[in-house]
């Protein structure tokens, strides 16, 4: 069994106007102005209104923002980010991790748009391991179905050390029950 851990940011801030654009830019490393460099990653989605294949960031973000700006029932936050870390570097993107990674994207899928992407690079510590980032947005594309919030987020979080077990996978909060009360979150797991 591997484990794997399971974390939220806790700096940003997830209400601001750009922050849909920016999180997913980041994720699927789109070149902005600030990163002409960048090298997009394949986009992962579910939950999301066909948009053509292969899909583009820039339909992605657009359908982000619509779904949020037609529900009647929002929240500040428009999105929650996660990331699920792994303590080795993978052979390939595409084994058994990301069918595990698949499923915990495919949960959030029966009531909110979410897209994922694989990273083995890690900007703050800069270590090389693997690591899916999940971008789930707190709008439903449900018309009238309530936002994420927190108390609703838990309710997916409880389910996922099941499917990892699933994948021979011991899923942990790599976080302290601090940082997870910041983020209106307990720990469960």
């Amino acid at each position: 069994m591997i484990d794997a851990g399971i974390k939220f940011p806790t700096t940003g801030d997830f209400a601001n106007h750009d922050v849909i654009e920016n999180e997913l830019n980041y994720i699927f490393s789109y070149p902005t102005r600030s990163y002409p460099n960048r090298k997009p990653k394949p986009i992962h989605l579910y939950g999301i209104p066909y948009i053509g294949y292969p899909p583009q960031i820039d339909k992605l973000i657009a359908c982000f923002k619509l779904i949020r700006e037609s529900q009647s029932q929002t929240i500040p936050r428009q999105i929650w980010h996660f990331t699920i870390n792994f303590p080795i570097k993978f052979s390939s993107a595409y084994s058994e991790y990301f069918y595990f990674a698949d499923a915990i994207a495919s949960l959030f899928s029966y009531q909110y748009p979410v897209a994922y992407s694989y990273h083995t690079e890690n900007k703050t510590t800069g270590n090389r391991h693997s690591h899916f980032h999940y971008i789930v947005s707190t709008s439903s594309y449900i018309s009238d179905h309530p936002a994420l919030d927190a108390a609703r987020l838990m309710q997916y979080l409880v389910q996922m050390p099941a499917i990892a077990e699933r994948f021979n996978i011991n899923l942990y909060f790599q976080q302290s029950q601090e940082e997870l009360q910041c983020l209106n979150l307990t720990k469960i797991f």
